[in-house]
């Protein structure tokens, strides 16, 4: 029985009113712009891990191909067609691994082997262009071998290329006057860091058999990394 002075008994629980939803709505909408960042960089992260084990892993291929082949890393004759990645498939078993996360479009290929040119040119033709590319063009040659290299640690086997770069398999070096650098072809950054590739880098594996990533343009300055001879690790390069 209700007394004078009761109140009849309201609900207990009541609803949200606009401005309540509207700033709950609003806190979230924060929160997921500050985490959209942090979710975007740890993914990328993944992918430049996961590619710098690609970059690993075709350097253990090399190094058991030259394990195989008197010290040499694979021949420039392109016999039958056949390029580097051709040759050390037997070694690394599963083309998935030339194949950098990174590159949105299907590629085939986003590595560049290096060509180590200037190696050949001055220890096989003693800087003659003309009869190094006389030979190229018809006979090619025996890859270089792996003790042949006088900074190992410092010369570069394997690196990135730019995602636009469908044809170019090898880093090779040439004299402006016998066509296209290929130093123009290999992607500095990337691996972008806030969608800048100046502020990102690429990975790289080396002679001496390890890998890393390297930031924008170490790989050209302040020596030329995927060069041997003197005159070329110090010559000028094309702008980045």
């Amino acid at each position: 029985m209700r007394t004078p002075h009761q109140s009849p008994i309201r609900g207990s629980q009541q609803g949200f009113t606009l401005i309540e939803l509207l700033v709950v709505i609003t806190i979230i909408g924060v929160l997921a712009g500050m985490l959209m960042p942090a979710l975007s960089n740890a993914k990328a992260k993944t992918k430049r891990t996961q590619c710098l084990g690609n970059v690993r892993q075709i350097q253990m291929a090399l190094q058991m191909y030259a394990d195989d082949f008197d010290d040499r890393l694979p021949p420039r004759n392109y016999e039958a067609g056949a390029v580097w990645g051709d040759r050390l498939e037997t070694y690394y078993s599963d083309r998935k691994v030339l194949r950098c996360p990174v590159d949105k479009r299907k590629v085939e290929n986003s590595y560049l082997l290096n060509g180590f040119v200037d190696f050949f040119v001055f220890n096989l033709f003693d800087g003659n262009w003309d009869e190094f590319f006389g030979e190229y063009k018809t006979g090619g040659f025996s890859g270089i071998k792996l003790t042949s290299i006088p900074e190992p640690a410092q010369t570069i086997t394997v690196g990135e290329k730019k995602a636009d770069s469908d044809n170019d398999t090898y880093m090779d070096i040439w004299p402006p006057e016998y066509g296209s650098d290929h130093l123009a072809e290999v992607a500095h950054g990337k691996h972008r860091s806030a969608n800048n590739e100046r502020a990102g880098g690429s990975n790289y594996s080396f002679a001496d058999g390890s890998a890393r990533f390297l930031k924008f343009g170490a790989t050209f300055s302040p020596k030329n990394l995927w060069a041997v001879t003197e005159q070329f690790r110090n010559a000028p390069l094309p702008e980045l």
